[in-house]
C-alpha cells in the first residue's frame, strides 16, 4: 500500500499554488489554484477587490478548478466585516465559476498553530452555490459566529478542513450535523472551549456510526483536550471497521487513550494512525509501532510538560 495516505483524498496537493498576477492572467487552470489576496482599503470598512474582479474578467475563469482567499486580518475593522466582504463577492460570482472544486479560505498571515483571528462564520452560502464543490478548507477563528448551515445538505463535498483555535459548541454541533454522502476526508480542529464530554460524544455519534458522513476514510479531530475520549469511543464505533486514517494528533492523548487504541483489533486495519504532538510515553510508543499499520507519533511530552492531568490542554494552546 502506498506510505502516502494523501493520494487516496482529494487535498490541496491536488493543484500546484499559483498567485494570481492580473498581468499575466490564468494559465493553466487544470492543474493550479490561483491564490488571491484581499486587504482592507485604508483603515475603512472594506476590502480591496481589484485583484478579484481582473480574475472575473479572464477568459480562463470558467475553467478554474481550486481558488485560494488570502485574507487580511485588521484588529481595528470590525472583523465580521472582513469575511463578510469576500463572502458575498465569491456567491456574487458563483455562475463564473462553474469548474470550481476547491476553495481554501486562510488568514494571509501564516499563524504558529494556525490561531488566526480572522472571525469565520456563514458558510452557507459557499455550499448553496457551489454544488459542484469537492473540497473547503477554512483556517480562522469559529467561536464567535454561527456558521449558519445546520442541517446543509451537500451532494458533492469529498473533504472538508477546518482549521481554527477555537471552535463554539454551536458550531461544532453544526459541522457535525451536515449531510455529506460523499464525503471522505474530516479533519477538525477541536481546540479549547468545548468543554462538556457528552456534548463533544453525542454530537460526534452521527459520524462514528456513518449516519452524517457514510463515505468517510479519514478521520482527524486533531487539537482536542479530550483525546483519551475520543480514542475510547472511536474503537468502539463501527467508523473504525472503514477508516484509512485516524489523525488524533496535537492533543492530549495519555497512555490510557493509547492503550484503547492498542487493544482495538481494527486499528490494524489502518493505513496510518497519527498521534503525534500528544503526551505518550515511548514504553507505549514503542508498543503502537509493533501495529500492522503506518504509526505517526512524533513530538510526544511528558503529561507534567503538557499539563495533563487535572489541567488539560492541548498542543495548540501550549
Amino acid at each position: 500500500m502506498p506510505e502516502n495516505f494523501n493520494q487516496f483524498f482529494i487535498k490541496g496537493e491536488n493543484w500546484k499554488f499559483q498567485q494570481f498576477n492580473p498581468q499575466v492572467g490564468i494559465t493553466d487552470a487544470d492543474n493550479h489554484a490561483y491564490a488571491i489576496q484581499f486587504t482592507a482599503e485604508n483603515r475603512s470598512k472594506s476590502m480591496n477587490l481589484e485583484t478579484f474582479n481582473i480574475l472575473l474578467e479572464d477568459h480562463q475563469l470558467s475553467k478554474i478548478q481550486a481558488l485560494i482567499f488570502q485574507i487580511g486580518y485588521e484588529k481595528w475593522l470590525n472583523e465580521n466585516v472582513l469575511f463578510g466582504i469576500i463572502l458575498e463577492a465569491l456567491s456574487d460570482a458563483c455562475e463564473k465559476l462553474p469548474n470550481l472544486k476547491a476553495l481554501f479560505i486562510v488568514d494571509i498571515e501564516q499563524h504558529e498553530y494556525r490561531k488566526s483571528k480572522l472571525a469565520v462564520f456563514d458558510i452557507r452560502p459557499i455550499l448553496e452555490t457551489f454544488p459542484n464543490l469537492q473540497l473547503l478548507q477554512v483556517c480562522g477563528e469559529l467561536s464567535k459566529y454561527p456558521l449558519e448551515c445546520k442541517s446543509l445538505r451537500h451532494d458533492n463535498l469529498k473533504t472538508l478542513i477546518i482549521e481554527t483555535a477555537d471552535i463554539s459548541n454551536e458550531n461544532f454541533a453544526q459541522i457535525c450535523g451536515l449531510e455529506l454522502p460523499k464525503l471522505e476526508y474530516l479533519e477538525l480542529w477541536l481546540g479549547r472551549q468545548l468543554r462538556n464530554e457528552t456534548f463533544i460524544i453525542d454530537n460526534l455519534i452521527p459520524i462514528l456510526f456513518g449516519e452524517s458522513f457514510p463515505n468517510l476514510a479519514y478521520l482527524g479531530l486533531r487539537s482536542s483536550e479530550f483525546s483519551d475520549l475520543l480514542a475510547e469511543n472511536i474503537v468502539q464505533s463501527p467508523i473504525i471497521e472503514r477508516l484509512l486514517v485516524l489523525d488524533l494528533s496535537m492533543g492530549n492523548l495519555s497512555d490510557y487513550g493509547a492503550e484503547a487504541l492498542l487493544n482495538c483489533p481494527a486499528i490494524n486495519q489502518l493505513h496510518t494512525l497519527n498521534i503525534s504532538n500528544n503526551c505518550v510515553s515511548e514504553s507505549m510508543v514503542q508498543r503502537l509501532l509493533q501495529l500492522n499499520c503506518q504509526v505517526i507519533a512524533d513530538d510526544q511530552e511528558d503529561e507534567v510538560d503538557r499539563g495533563c492531568g487535572g489541567s488539560r490542554y492541548s498542543a495548540l494552546h501550549e
